[in-house]
C-alpha cells in the first residue's frame, strides 16, 4: 500500500512541476513584454509563450524519464494500423468534439449568455493551433500516457491506472466545469491506446477536440441535428475501431500496450 501511495504522490509531483514550469515561464515572459515594451499579443509573444508551453512539458517528460530509467521508446508505442482504423478514428474525433462542443454550448447558454470570447487566446489561428490545440495533444498524450500510466500500472491494474491518470489528467486542466468531460475523453483516449497500441490516434482525437473548440467558439449552435450527427459519428467510428483493431490483434498484426506493460 506504501509503494502504491507513493506512485500516486510521485505522478502528482509531475503534475505540479509541470503546473509550476509553466507559471514560472509566463511570469517571465509577461515580465520580458514589460522590459522591452512588447505587446503581449505580438509576435515575439507569442512565439515566446509557444516555447515556455513546449519546454515545460519536455523538461517534466525528461526528468521523469530519467527518474524512471526509462527511454521515450519504452513508454510510447506507435504501432502501424490500417488505414480503416484511422478514417474510423477521425470520425471518433469529430464526433466527441462536437458532441462535448454541444453540452458545453448549452450549459453555458443556460448558465448564463455565451461568450465567444471566453476561450481565445490572443495571436490569431495560427497560435491558437499550436498552443490550444497541437503542444497538448502531443504533450499531455505522452505525459499521460507513455509516463503518468507507465509508473502507476506498476502497482495497479490497468482500469485503476487509468481512472487515476485520467482524473490527474481532468484536474491538471483547473476548469471545474470540464472535470467530467476531460476525464471521459481521457478515459476514451485511454481506450484507443490500449487497444490499438497507437499513441498517435489518441494524440489525433485530442487534437481535433481542441482545434473545433477554439474554431467553434465563435460560431456556436445548439441545434438538436447537431447532437444526432455527432453521436452518429462516434458511434459509428468506435464500432468500426473496435471490429478492425480486433482483427488485427487476432491477425498478430500488433501487441496493444496493455499486454506489453504487464
Amino acid at each position: 500500500m506504501k509503494k502504491q501511495w507513493n506512485r500516486i504522490k510521485y505522478v502528482l509531483g509531475l503534475c505540479v512541476l509541470l503546473l509550476l514550469l509553466y507559471s514560472i515561464g509566463s511570469i517571465f515572459n509577461f515580465i520580458f513584454c514589460i522590459i522591452l515594451d512588447i505587446p503581449y499579443d505580438s509576435l515575439a509573444a507569442n512565439i515566446a509563450e509557444i516555447i515556455v508551453h513546449m519546454a515545460s512539458f519536455i523538461a517534466v517528460i525528461a526528468v521523469g524519464l530519467k527518474d524512471q530509467k526509462k527511454t521515450f521508446a519504452s513508454v510510447c508505442f506507435f504501432k502501424k494500423v490500417s488505414g480503416v482504423v484511422w478514417g474510423a478514428a477521425i470520425l471518433c474525433a469529430i464526433g466527441y468534439a462536437l458532441f462535448n462542443f454541444y453540452f458545453h454550448f448549452l450549459f453555458f447558454s443556460f448558465a448564463g449568455e455565451w461568450n465567444t470570447e471566453m476561450g481565445a487566446i490572443e495571436g490569431g489561428f495560427f497560435f491558437n493551433l499550436i498552443n490550444l490545440a497541437l503542444i497538448p495533444a502531443v504533450a499531455e498524450e505522452i505525459l499521460f500516457k507513455g509516463l503518468v500510466f507507465t509508473i502507476l500500472k506498476k502497482y495497479y491494474s490497468t482500469i485503476t491506472a487509468v481512472i487515476i491518470a485520467s482524473l490527474m489528467f481532468a484536474v491538471c486542466h483547473f476548469s471545474f466545469l470540464r472535470i467530467v468531460p476531460l476525464f471521459l475523453l481521457s478515459c476514451y483516449t485511454f481506450w484507443l491506446y490500449l487497444r490499438i497500441g497507437n499513441l498517435i490516434l489518441p494524440m489525433l482525437l485530442h487534437f481535433t477536440n481542441n482545434l473545433l473548440s477554439f474554431v467553434l467558439i465563435s460560431e456556436p449552435f445548439a441545434y438538436l441535428g447537431t447532437f444526432y450527427a455527432a453521436l452518429a459519428l462516434f458511434v459509428i467510428g468506435s464500432y468500426f475501431l473496435y471490429k478492425y483493431s480486433k482483427a488485427e490483434q487476432k491477425a498478430g498484426n500488433h501487441k496493444p500496450p496493455n499486454k506489453v506493460l504487464k
